[in-house]
């Protein structure tokens, strides 16, 4: 008897407690004792397929663009409102990150990178790491011989067989093109070293949401269903990154010679000896830093390759034009970036299909700096935010029929190419994704030059090709096979 009174007494006053809290706070589902609305928003984007959808059933739900839930322990606001989003990414009291459970492992315990990290070390990092990418990008020669020599090496799977998953063709030449450019050289001549790193990256970004799942919610899970919380997986795959990036560091540094720098480590570690006072530039920064090339540039960019190879097989007439273009442009001739500017179908045809399937439909986290005002609503420190970047992108204010593909509403009347000013691909502000740039390139390139050799078409007596995908802390399809034509 003394136990259920006692119960019900903790409950009453968890409830008082979570009201009083609620009416200072944007509309959302009631958060339960213990749980939340972890359960409740779990089930809700396996029911509809993804978080992003799961966000904005949400908003239409409450009517609001912006929503509080409580994820185990976690307070987490949810903008799904486009102008609200834009305000956030441009407003510095937005710039930080959180540090939960998942973000620690993610991070090897280190509040160290440009990702999952804040704060004016953090600042200069990313600033010198964008100009040096520009500096280390496309245009040297080695940088273009290993992009022949890459898509040499997918037509020539692509061509052994008539009907295949393109994906598992595109990722290892994915990885060899972002670690050739932060490396010099290509990660490993291993295969099967190549394909474990592809299937840690897959399975984490399954197991995990811009939330960071189970594990942030619940730390103690680590010690009793480590498993079940991903913990096992992470720490697998930091083992596995940070044994082959401190090997390719310590290459770097046995051969480094001053003024011979080629390529972005030589350059951290010119900075390094150099600056020998300043803490941006020491081995925790260039660990992290390169880790978070690894994590952010290989899935993402793979899944956005293989969406858009999916959409030309579902969209023959788009197809057609788009080979026209690449006719009329290139001919026979190996692509190069230089043909980005006068190939407008094609860069809208790029945009559209992000636009459409962007493969990082949330952006986020972000961690409040300061007490502040969002939409009315006072949004306290440290408070976490998370923004639906898919709502923002289907928004029919800025792109009337949003669920149709129509790469031409990304083409002027001039013929030129121009995303809409509020679209987000790469997000925005001072956490835009520092690889813009390069991510850009590899993809029209690598995409152009299957399309100048290849047609794809739905397997025979199939009209289109079904978009089903995984979701997680990224989407991407599930395994589909296409007919793969030589043209």
């Amino acid at each position: 008897m003394i136990v259920v009174v006692v119960t019900v007494v903790i409950l009453t006053l968890f409830l008082i407690t979570a009201l009083r809290q609620r009416s200072n706070c944007p509309p959302g589902p009631f958060p339960w004792p213990f749980i939340g609305n972890q359960y409740y928003l779990q089930k809700l984007s396996r029911e509809l397929g993804g978080q992003h959808l799961a966000f904005q059933y949400l908003s239409k739900k409450y009517n609001s663009g912006i929503l509080s839930l409580r994820l185990g322990n976690q307070d987490i606001i949810v903008v799904t409102d486009s102008k609200i989003i834009h305000e956030i990414c441009v407003t510095e009291e937005y710039d930080g990150r959180p540090w939960n459970e998942f973000t620690k492992l993610r991070n090897m315990g280190l509040r160290k990178g440009i990702t999952m990290n804040d704060g004016p070390e953090w600042r200069e990092l990313r600033h010198w790491t964008v100009r040096t990418l520009r500096n280390v990008g496309f245009a040297k020669r080695e940088m273009m011989e290993l992009l022949v020599d890459e898509l040499a090496i997918i037509l020539e799977k692509l061509k052994s067989n008539n009907v295949q998953c393109i994906r598992p063709v595109i990722a290892p030449a994915v990885i060899n093109v972002l670690w050739m450019l932060v490396t010099g050289k290509r990660p490993s001549e291993d295969l099967s070293r190549l394909q474990t790193f592809i299937n840690l990256l897959e399975r984490r970004a399954q197991c995990f949401d811009m939330t960071g799942g189970l594990l942030a919610s619940f730390p103690w899970l680590r010690y009793i269903a480590p498993e079940m919380s991903g913990y096992n997986l992470l720490v697998a795959l930091n083992n596995e990154l940070k044994d082959f990036v401190i090997d390719t560091i310590n290459e770097h540094k046995k051969r480094y010679i001053k003024g011979s720098e080629m390529d972005f480590i030589d350059m951290f570690l010119y900075e390094m000896y150099s600056q020998q006072d300043n803490i941006v530039f020491s081995d925790e920064n260039l660990l992290v830093t390169l880790i978070d090339f690894f994590i952010a540039g290989t899935n993402n960019t793979a899944a956005t390759l293989d969406i858009l190879f999916l959409q030309m097989a579902n969209y023959q007439d788009v197809q057609r034009k788009l080979h026209e273009e690449i006719d009329t442009v290139i001919g026979s001739r190996f692509p190069v970036i230089e043909d980005r500017v006068k190939m407008p179908f094609t860069e809208a045809i790029l945009t559209e299909s992000q636009r459409l399937w962007l493969v990082t439909p949330i952006i986020g986290p972000r961690r409040v700096l300061a007490n502040t005002i969002l939409d009315g609503y006072k949004i306290p420190k440290n408070a976490i935010i998370l923004m639906d970047a898919y709502c923002n992108n289907m928004n029919p204010e800025f792109f009337p029929e949003p669920t149709s593909f129509k790469p031409e509403r990304h083409i002027l009347k001039d013929g030129t190419h121009k995303p809409h000013e509020n679209i987000l691909l790469f997000g925005k502000g001072k956490r835009r994704c520092p690889g813009e740039a390069l991510a850009r390139s590899a993809m029209f390139l690598l995409f152009v030059g299957v399309m100048q050799k290849y047609r794809l078409l739905p397997m025979p007596g199939e009209k289109f090709i079904k978009m089903e995908l995984s979701a997680g802390l990224t989407i991407a399809p599930k395994p589909y096979e296409m007919l793969i034509l030589p043209r």
